[in-house]
């Protein structure tokens, strides 16, 4: 597929297409960022695909806190309450818009709401997917220490007492209709896990709760000894980018 004749588009939610000077092949790189993070802080991921001759796209996702114009009622397409199936709206609707087939490279737990996007469309044009640092089997836990590490609310009762209200903003399922959607992934889906075992936010274990699971699925893990959550590639590339490498051409075709 020749993406440079969409990349002047405009596409919703800021979509974005990020092309390989040298094209090896096929599939695009569908990145979805972090909680409340941004394109914009995706672009050594970009960079580092794009250099393996791989196409990338990337966008903002809209209802986060930190963009109060566009919240409203959380009520997805399909009745859902919560930000994470308004996240699954929103990839859902750009993996539509846009042909060819897709490697999905997610983060933290967004990563859930991906998962949602691609069950939806029974993984008719994704091939692959690549999550980092989530998504949690254990969504209350992951909302504690969000409280604790990113928002610093003291003291610590107060947080407890908080992350059930961000919990159920995020989804009354919390994680649970991860296991649902992971079942109507074919046999074989090929998804490579990564993981720092310093992660507080999102625990090695608790990832592993997710996809152990499902025994159709062939997942592989990078486990990163000294990471923390999201830190992998800025801080340990030379670990982290050859097994991507690996995995991204295992499952890509040659242009």
């Amino acid at each position: 597929m020749n993406y440079a004749e969409f990349a002047n588009q405009e596409l919703p939610f800021q979509g974005e297409f990020f092309l390989a000077r040298n094209k090896k092949f096929q599939e695009l790189i569908f990145f979805v960022h972090f909680y409340e993070g941004s394109k914009k802080q995706l672009l050594r991921h970009i960079k580092l695909v794009n250099s393996l001759g791989f196409d990338a796209f990337a966008f903002q996702l809209s209802g986060t806190l930190q963009d109060l114009k566009d919240l409203h009622f959380p009520i997805s397409a399909k009745g859902k309450f919560g930000t994470k199936h308004i996240y699954a709206d929103q990839i859902e609707h750009l993996l539509n818009l846009i042909p060819g087939q897709k490697i999905m490279f997610t983060f933290s737990n967004p990563s859930a709401s991906a998962i949602e996007a691609m069950a939806r469309r029974g993984c008719s044009d994704t091939v692959a997917l690549v999550c980092d640092s989530g998504p949690t089997a254990r969504f209350l836990p992951s909302a504690q220490k969000l409280f604790t590490h990113n928002y610093h609310v003291k003291p610590w009762a107060l947080t407890w007492a908080l992350a059930p209200f961000l919990s159920l903003g995020w989804s009354p399922f919390f994680h649970k209709d991860l296991v649902p959607d992971l079942n109507t992934f074919p046999e074989g889906f090929k998804i490579l896990s990564i993981r720092g075992w310093k992660d507080e936010l999102i625990p090695p274990t608790h990832i592993d709760e997710v996809f152990e699971p499902h025994t159709q699925l062939h997942w592989s893990k990078l486990s990163l000894p000294e990471a923390q959550h999201l830190t992998g590639l800025r801080d340990f590339k030379s670990e982290y980018a050859p097994i991507l490498e690996r995995f991204l051409t295992g499952v890509a075709t040659p242009v």
